[in-house]
């Protein structure tokens, strides 16, 4: 009994020491990011407006899990330059530290997007949101949730991308393993774009706190239910990196089939993988979204 207790009590301060050097390591790196001295906000992550005032439609852009505005590179510009009114958001959490993150739920960046979204809809006539990743998930229940005259879905995440050699499923293991693991370490080496040259200029958090995968699995029951896809009837642009390593394509197309929106259209982008903004298709994926509201706004 006393040698059980003595193991026990080993691996007990082996995983509080393993949690307070990742925490010290995750704060560490991300403190070192650039920052506007007013906010604290990492340069590039702060949330921004721009485009005609009196535009009469607005988009929103929605980005993903750890992520931030800066993940849709040169598209918010393109639209604003066409017309639109834009806003890209900062999600709770997000463009500061990982640790702002762990306090975060899904119901509170849902309630973020519906708030942002309603600011907007109070401005202009017509509203479409953009989202990347998870952004693209809350856009989906925005759109289930309040009127809207289109959203894009840019490498929607309705579930983790399936590789034969994770043995389960990305979920289960998310499920089993977010309650003992710390902290995950992303890094840019695990950055999901082709583009080796992109991967430093995409800002993300290199740590992500054990909070991200309960909101993961959570986005994941929720966006999912056929009764909420059915709910969506605006026109819906997905875009799918063929290459997405870190989304699901099988799942987002299925999700799609299930929207009862009249107008649905899917584009495949070839050499792309998560980060499609950033990658070999980005100009493809730019032109495709002005074509999708140019018809919006007809």
């Amino acid at each position: 009994m006393r040698v059980a207790a003595c193991l026990w009590g080993g691996v007990g301060l082996f995983l509080a020491g393993s949690w307070m050097l990742l925490n010290l390591a995750a704060d560490r790196e991300e403190r070192g990011a650039p920052r506007a001295p007013d906010t604290n906000i990492v340069i590039g992550a702060e949330a921004c407006e721009f485009g005609p005032d009196d535009a009469p439609g607005a988009v929103l852009f929605v980005h993903g899990l750890a992520g931030s505005g800066n993940n849709f590179g040169e598209v918010p510009d393109a639209v604003a330059q066409n017309g639109w009114r834009v806003r890209v958001m900062r999600l709770p959490g997000h463009g500061t530290t990982p640790q702002d993150l762990s306090e975060q739920r899904l119901d509170g960046l849902i309630r973020a997007v519906l708030r942002e979204a309603a600011a907007l809809r109070a401005r202009h006539d017509r509203l479409v949101l953009a989202g990347h990743s998870l952004g693209a998930s809350l856009c989906v229940m925005a759109a289930a949730e309040m009127p809207l005259d289109g959203i894009i879905l840019a490498a929607p995440y309705f579930g983790v991308a399936q590789r034969w050699y994770y043995g389960l499923r990305p979920e289960t293991w998310l499920r089993l393993l977010h309650p003992v693991l710390p902290w995950c370490y992303k890094g840019r080496l695990f950055l999901q774009v082709n583009r080796a040259e992109a991967k430093p200029l995409i800002i993300a958090y290199t740590w992500l706190p054990p909070q991200s995968a309960q909101i993961l699995l959570e986005a994941h029951r929720r966006v999912n239910a056929p009764r909420l896809l059915r709910q969506v009837r605006c026109p819906v642009l997905m875009l799918l990196g063929e290459d997405d390593a870190a989304s699901s394509c099988e799942a987002a197309e299925l999700a799609l089939l299930q929207m009862e929106s009249t107008v649905k259209r899917l584009i495949r982008l070839p050499r792309s993988n998560h980060h499609i903004f950033w990658d070999h298709d980005r100009e493809m994926a730019k032109g495709e979204i002005l074509a999708f509201l140019a018809g919006i706004s007809e």
